[in-house]
C-alpha cells in the first residue's frame, strides 16, 4: 500500500483536529449538561429521549459523549425506543458529516491538488465503504470517516446506506446494555460491546474485500 501523500495527510489531520479540539474546550460542559438531563429521565422520558436524539444528531458539530448518550437512550426509552432514538440521531449526524465533506470537497481539492485528490478517491473506492461500516462504533473516527467519505465524493445513497447499517447495529448494542442496568454500570459494557462490534464488522469487511479480489495466479 502506498503511503499517504503529505498534503492529504495534512488534510486528514485537520479533519481530526476539527473534531477533537471542541472536546478539549467544551467536552466537560456538555458531559455535565448531559448528566443533569439524565437526572430527569424517569419523570420526563419522552422529552429526555427527544433531547438525547437531538444531541446525537449534532454530534458532528459539538463534542457529544455519543457512547454515553446512546446508552442513556436505552435506559430512558427501553430497547426498541432507545434503538430508534439512537439510530435516528446517529444517522442524522452521519448525513450532516457527509454533506459537510461534500461541501468542502472543492476547497480540499485546491489544497491537495489533482493528483492527490485522485489518490484519495482511489483509496476510498477500495476501502471507504468498509471503513465507514467498521468505524461506526468508534468515537471521533466515526465522525471523521463520514467527513472523509464526503471529501472523496462517495455516492451519497451508498454512503447513507452503509452508515445506516452500522448505526442500526451500534444503536441496538448500546440500547440493550442501557436497558440492562444503571448508567454507571452500563457504560463500560456498552463501550466494550461497541468495540467488539467494530472488530466483527472490520473482519467481515476484510473477508468481503478478499472474496471480491481476483485470484492471484503465479507466473509460470
Amino acid at each position: 500500500m502506498k503511503p499517504i501523500p503529505y498534503r492529504t495527510f495534512i488534510l486528514l489531520a485537520c479533519v481530526f483536529l476539527i473534531i477533537i479540539v471542541p472536546f478539549c474546550f467544551f467536552g466537560e460542559a456538555v458531559d455535565a449538561w448531559t448528566t443533569r438531563l439524565l437526572k430527569h429521565a424517569d419523570a420526563y422520558p419522552l422529552q429526555t429521549g427527544s433531547l438525547l436524539t437531538l444531541l446525537l444528531a449534532v454530534d458532528i458539530l459539538i463534542p457529544v459523549p455519543s457512547s454515553l448518550v446512546s446508552t442513556a437512550c436505552g435506559m430512558t426509552l427501553g430497547f426498541l425506543g432507545g434503538t430508534c432514538a439512537s439510530f435516528t440521531g446517529m444517522t442524522l449526524s452521519a448525513a450532516a458529516g457527509l454533506l459537510l465533506g461534500r461541501y468542502a470537497a472543492p476547497a480540499a481539492q485546491r489544497l491537495i491538488g489533482q493528483n492527490e485528490r485522485a489518490w484519495l478517491r482511489s483509496f476510498h473506492n477500495r476501502h471507504g465503504v468498509w471503513l465507514l461500516l467498521a468505524l461506526r462504533p468508534v468515537p471521533v473516527l466515526a465522525e471523521a470517516s463520514v467527513v472523509f467519505s464526503g471529501l472523496a465524493r462517495q455516492p451519497l445513497p451508498q454512503a447513507l446506506a452503509v452508515t445506516a447499517l452500522g448505526n442500526a447495529a451500534v444503536s441496538a448494542a448500546y440500547a440493550a446494555v442501557g436497558v440492562w442496568g444503571r448508567l454507571s454500570d452500563s457504560f463500560l459494557p456498552a463501550f466494550g460491546a461497541s468495540m467488539l462490534l467494530s472488530g466483527v464488522l472490520l473482519a467481515v469487511s476484510r473477508l468481503k474485500r478478499k472474496a471480491a479480489s481476483p485470484p492471484h495466479h503465479p507466473a509460470a
